[in-house]
């Protein structure tokens, strides 16, 4: 399934939600720093990136969640060669649970297309936690996440054997959350 279907398909599913349960509907816009793990850490320093996160209550603790964005990493050299920046577009559903009203842990997988020279499809996925700080308003806060994120490629090698890599990072997010 190329991207476009891809969205096409998560906007319509999300619009259909949306107007049934449009009374419990929040939207975070967030900056993103992101440090590489495992082998991902040798051919990187540090990522950026920004995403905007949509989340549906589907019961009193429990929300779908929608996100999209976009991350850089810098790299290093390799062998005296500056190798292109990592870049990639990670699209991601979820399952949020609350065991207290401003803290929660979340599940996520989809899709990453990275961009460039390595333009790749990859699978992701994410496991987090996070926390709420009220702001002036009483619908909008301030959300402070950490997750590990993973994205998995599958080829083949030379010897014809099926090879699974996996480029992974830790993301802290500092978002503004918008309740509608």
């Amino acid at each position: 399934m190329n991207y476009r279907k891809f969205a096409v398909l998560l906007f319509i599913t999300l619009s259909s939600v949306v107007k049934a349960q449009s009374q419990q509907l929040k939207i975070t816009l967030s900056p993103e720093i992101n440090v590489p793990t495992g082998n991902a850490s040798s051919m990187t320093g540090i990522g950026f990136g920004g995403s905007v996160k949509a989340e549906i209550g589907i019961a009193e603790r429990y929300a779908i969640t929608a996100n999209g964005g976009y991350n850089i990493f810098l790299t290093k050299r390799v062998f005296g060669t500056k190798i292109a920046n990592i870049q990639g577009v990670p699209v991601k559903l979820g399952l949020k649970h609350y065991p207290s009203p401003d803290f929660y842990i979340e599940g996520q997988a989809g899709t990453a297309f990275r961009m460039g020279s390595s333009s790749k499809t990859s699978f992701v996925w994410s496991p987090g936690f996070g926390t709420y700080f009220k702001t002036g308003s009483s619908e909008n806060k301030l959300e402070f996440g950490l997750r590990y994120e993973a994205w998995t490629n599958t080829s083949y090698g030379a010897t014809s054997t099926l090879k699974t890599t996996s480029f992974s990072f830790i993301g802290l997010r500092l978002g503004y959350v918008f309740g509608l």
